[in-house]
């Protein structure tokens, strides 16, 4: 089982990071901003309610805060109490109000009252628990919970970071690495487990591959209905840190960029160029299935 005190640890120690983290991967928080509206509008067409989201590891409020000013009910939780101060204070600043703010592992989700309800969420957002989550058992059982809490016919997106993403990474930065530790990389190919970091945080990462199967085993377990519809590449082809030089400030030529790659970001045969996948799900009412 992961011990995730060491997660909850390195994110209290680190909130400030964490937050600019989004403003210098800015493709990805637009690109994952986009597919989210997707998701809103189709569910706008089939409810007039105020449409309630549940940010599960949203950290300090980036997509909670952003989707709290387009009038959505939205409610946060994180391991970190610390990044949920800070959540607070940006949301205030912001001049919105999060419906709740839930201290609380993602594991231990389905055992918090204030946060769960079968059935009770439009759209619930897992962008960053299945990134430190190092047995699939414990993958699978979140991604359950995530699916029991959503409305049939809502939305389940979940982030997952692929093995890609860290030998990009390694090749860039320590090329020696994947020959002198060549035993703990033949592990970490089989079951993508990062146990190396110089800051004792641990981290899953995926191949692309692998998402379908967390969703089948799900299904598998015959506990709640929920499908796999879309894998997107957050970065598309821009993984790696390739967009880092991209002027921010130049509005008119990022957004000509966003346009390419969200064109691209479906594309299967460019997903693994992605640092992170979004995947879209959605729960499907047993009685008309």
């Amino acid at each position: 089982m992961t011990d995730t005190s060491i997660v909850g640890n390195w994110y209290n120690q680190n909130v400030t990071l964490e937050h600019d983290r989004l403003v210098k991967s800015r493709i990805e928080y637009s690109i994952t901003m986009r597919v989210i509206k997707k998701c809103l509008e189709e569910l706008a067409t089939t409810s007039d309610d105020q449409i309630r989201i549940l940010d599960i590891g949203g950290g300090t409020g980036r997509y909670a805060v952003e989707l709290a000013k387009q009038g959505h009910s939205v409610t946060l939780s994180d391991i970190s109490q610390s990044e949920l101060d800070y959540a607070a204070q940006f949301a205030s600043q912001n001049g919105v109000t999060l419906a709740k703010i839930v201290q609380v592992d993602a594991r231990q989700v389905r055992d918090n009252e204030l946060l769960f309800q079968h059935g009770f969420y439009d759209l619930v957002l897992c962008m960053g628990p299945m990134y430190h989550l190092l047995e699939e058992s414990e993958r699978v059982s979140l991604l359950e919970s995530c699916a029991l809490m959503t409305k049939p016919g809502g939305f389940v997106i979940a982030a997952f970071v692929t093995k890609y993403a860290h030998l990009r990474d390694l090749a860039q930065k320590d090329p020696k690495r994947l020959k002198d530790e060549r035993e703990f990389y033949t592990q970490y190919f089989s079951t993508g487990k990062y146990t190396r970091n110089s800051n004792a945080i641990v981290s899953h990462h995926v191949d692309v591959g692998e998402v379908q199967g967390l969703f089948n085993k799900v299904q598998d377990r015959k506990v709640v209905d929920i499908v796999l519809e879309k894998l997107i590449g957050c970065e598309a082809f821009l993984g790696g840190g390739l967009a880092a030089n991209m002027d921010l400030n130049d509005s008119e030529t990022y957004e000509a960029w966003v346009e390419v790659l969200v064109r691209y970001s479906t594309d299967i045969h460019a997903l693994g160029a992605s640092d992170h996948i979004a995947a879209v799900a959605r729960r499907i009412n047993r009685n008309n299935t």
